[in-house]
Parts: structure tokens; C-alpha cells; sequence
């Protein structure tokens, strides 16, 4: 199974939508990490970030609160 299969959207420990905890979850990054590199990449690239943000909000499934 690929790891693209276990990103998902984290709404117990979002901030905003859940995109960047889902996707630290996934990849075993801290929250904090991506959710800072998110903002650096918005302030340089925000077309390409806003909607690559956008439509992983959109795409991805929520996370069950059951699952860990």
C-alpha cells in the first residue's frame, strides 16, 4: 500500500482544516514543522502553495477520530 493511501485530513489536531497535521501524520514529521513550512511556502510561492492547499482540502478523505 503507498503512503498516498494513509494521508488524510487530521480535523482532532487541525489548526485550520486539517491538511498539514494530516499529511505530518503520514509522513511522521511533527505538526509544527509542516505547518511552518507551509507558511514559508505560501509567503514565496503562494498560487502554487494556496492551490496545491486547496486541493488536497478538497480531495482528501477525513480521518476517523477511532483511528490513531
Amino acid at each position: 500500500m503507498s503512503i498516498w493511501h494513509r494521508v488524510t485530513l487530521d480535523k482532532q489536531h487541525s489548526k485550520c482544516f486539517g491538511v498539514c497535521s494530516g499529511i505530518a501524520r503520514a509522513f511522521g514529521y511533527s505538526r509544527l514543522s509542516v505547518r511552518v513550512v507551509t507558511l514559508i511556502a505560501i509567503f514565496f510561492a503562494p498560487l502554487i502553495t494556496l492551490t496545491a492547499y486547496g486541493t488536497a482540502l478538497v480531495l482528501l478523505p477525513t480521518r476517523a477520530s477511532s483511528q490513531h
